[in-house]
């Protein structure tokens, strides 16, 4: 492309040639962070912090099994949560090339499906998986920190120079200090902290896709697992021959019992060394649950469905679930996953027309316990606000309200305005103690009754109070109380946007997930992150597809793809078939280029 489009290349890509060393290191650049991140979470629970804050990601994910679709085919929901630019962005992929059939999305220079469907079978990943990297403490020599002890010797560290260059400034030159363990990340006092990545050598990163692209069914697909190549991950696909199968993939390395891994370990003696990597059949897996669904939106094994089949006592905490993922190993979900499993329980004949809305679904679980606590509020301590015009009409809307963040419902963006005033007057962790009591999601997969929340009267009578300031700071900065969610939520590219629905902040994460950037001068926050390529892939033959992506294929300003799916298609929330077959993308060329054999 930069041979035939010399104006497009930017000017620091200098005379670089593309080879496949670029691919391996940008493959390695987005997919191991997941366990970079998971040796810095083993430093910070030590009581180091690490310097720099993590990448936010999440996802979606769930497989419906035959016998509880209208289709009588395996539905999957495949449903990424990145940002929408810079490494982690995906590109729309369709490709026809022998054996190497298919639909989805993938990252610059691979010739393969990332996410999607071949001719037979689906993928999905989400966040969450096992622990694939530890930190281990090294005590260091005195009068020479180039020396570090092990096994009652002391080793030198191996030095490395290394010159970053940076766009639009000096290169960065910096000095590695490489154990036998791992790099040094951290100094403190007489020790130094080595990270030790399971992926640490790895370069392997296509190699598990190829298995993927290739596979004609579950089994197939597995083999790629087989490679532990993929990276920290909840993986789901599901087959034309009507199977489902989960496995919670990764590198996850044999460590010796004893030592408390979620937290840097003792590292100058080699009884505390890997003992090596456990195969994929040590790892979780599920094929064809009884229960005909199964759902992971980035929560622990057992959230994933009522009656399930994993629990924490049966398996190494280490293999079950990484401390990174989550508050701890087990006995929790998120509002996503409680939602999912309120959607697919309650449908024993999922159609595409439903599968659809529940891949944009707008519900915020749970909204009524928060609803049910504001009407107590206002009735024990509404009369201290009734001067407020504001607060009442504002009051009586939200409480009418059907709990989704539709971009037209002017009760969403109330309720946002008051979880978040809740938040700025009695900061985040206090609030966090009341949602303890007030959300009570993991009770939709422990089967137990919900109970009152049982909020003071200081805590009902806070709760008014914010309202009240909620409300009148709505008019400041919108302009009138009956403003709509989607007038301050958008999407957009350039100087356009529309309205959008969905959220992501302030205890109202809907399935539809979305992060905003920061407000405007005008109040509205766009969209930068969150559903990134979400699809649909129902495993009829052939099989059939929809999805969306956010803002639009092409960075070119004058191009009609820099931003029309925004309009067309995010911001209505409505995901539009992938033409994936040869048959129907014939309609749809726009250009075509004939690449020149070899």
């Amino acid at each position: 492309y930069f041979a035939a489009h010399a104006d497009d290349t930017p000017a620091w890509w200098g005379d670089r040639k593309v080879d496949e060393y670029m691919i391996v290191a940008f493959g390695r650049l987005f997919l191991y962070n997941w366990s970079i991140d998971e040796a810095f979470g083993d430093l910070e629970r030590g009581g180091i912090k690490p310097g720099y804050e993590p990448a936010q990601r999440g996802s979606n994910q769930w497989a419906v099994a035959p016998h509880r679709t209208e289709v009588k085919a395996p539905i999957l929901y495949i449903d990424p949560h990145l940002d929408w630019f810079g490494p982690s962005r995906f590109w729309a992929v369709r490709i026809h090339a022998g054996e190497l059939d298919g639909s989805g999305v993938t990252l610059p220079g691979s010739p393969y499906i990332g996410l999607g469907h071949n001719a037979s079978i689906g993928w999905a990943m989400t966040t969450g998986g096992p622990d694939t990297a530890d930190i281990f403490a090294l005590t260091l020599k005195d009068g020479d920190p180039t020396q570090y002890l092990y096994d009652d010797k002391y080793r030198p560290f191996e030095k490395r120079e290394v010159s970053i260059a940076v766009r639009g400034g000096e290169a960065q030159k910096h000095t590695i200090w490489q154990s036998h363990l791992g790099p040094v990340v951290a100094i403190h006092g007489n020790k130094a902290y080595a990270a030790a990545m399971a992926y640490a050598d790895s370069v392997g990163t296509s190699t598990a896709w190829h298995y993927f692209n290739f596979a004609h069914d579950y089994r197939d697909f597995q083999k790629g697992l087989d490679t532990l190549d993929v990276f920290p991950q909840n993986i789901m696909t599901a087959d034309t021959a009507g199977n489902i199968y989960y496995q919670r993939a990764g590198r996850v390395p044999i460590r010796p019992a004893g030592y408390d891994w979620s937290v840097p370990v003792d590292g100058t003696t080699s009884s505390s060394a890997w003992e090596g990597i456990h195969p994929t059949a040590d790892l979780l897996q599920l094929l064809n649950p009884p229960q005909g669904y199964m759902q992971n939106c980035n929560i622990p094994p057992d959230a994933m469905l009522p009656q399930g089949p994993f629990a924490l006592v049966k398996t190494a905490p280490y293999i079950y679930a990484s401390l990174d993922h989550g508050p701890k190993r087990d006995g929790w979900t998120n509002q996503r996953g409680a939602r999912a499993i309120e959607l697919l329980r309650a449908d024993e004949s999922v159609s595409i027309d439903e599968a659809l809305a529940y891949a944009v679904d707008t519900k915020v679980y749970g909204v009524e316990r928060w609803l049910a606590a504001l009407k107590s509020a206002s009735e024990k301590f509404g009369a201290e606000h009734s001067a407020n015009e504001n607060f009442a009409k504002g009051l009586a809307d939200v409480l009418a309200w059907d709990g989704r963040l539709d971009a037209g419902s002017t009760g969403a963006l109330k309720y946002y305005y008051w979880r978040r005033q809740l938040v700025a007057d009695y900061g985040d962790e206090a609030v966090k103690i009341v949602a303890l009591r007030v959300d009570q999601w993991y009770k939709i997969v422990s089967g137990e009754a919900e109970t009152d929340p049982e909020l003071n009267d200081q805590e009902l009578q806070s709760a008014a109070a914010s309202f009240a300031k909620a409300m009148d700071r709505l008019v400041k900065e919108m302009g009138a109380i009956d403003k709509k969610y989607g007038d301050k939520f958008r999407v957009g590219r350039g100087e356009a946007s529309w309205p959008v629905g969905g959220g992501g902040d302030y205890g109202a994460r809907t399935l539809r997930s979305m992060g905003y950037e920061k407000e405007r001068d005008d109040f509205t926050q766009w969209g930068d992150n969150g559903q990134t390529s979400t699809q649909i892939v129902v495993l009829t033959k052939p099989v059939q597809s929809w999805w969306y992506l956010p803002v639009g294929e092409s960075d070119k300003k004058d191009s009609p793809h820099y931003r029309d799916l925004a309009e067309k298609a995010y911001s209505p929330a409505q995901l539009q078939p992938t033409w994936w077959l040869p048959k129907d993308l014939a309609e749809h060329i726009e250009s075509r280029t004939v690449l020149p054999d070899a």
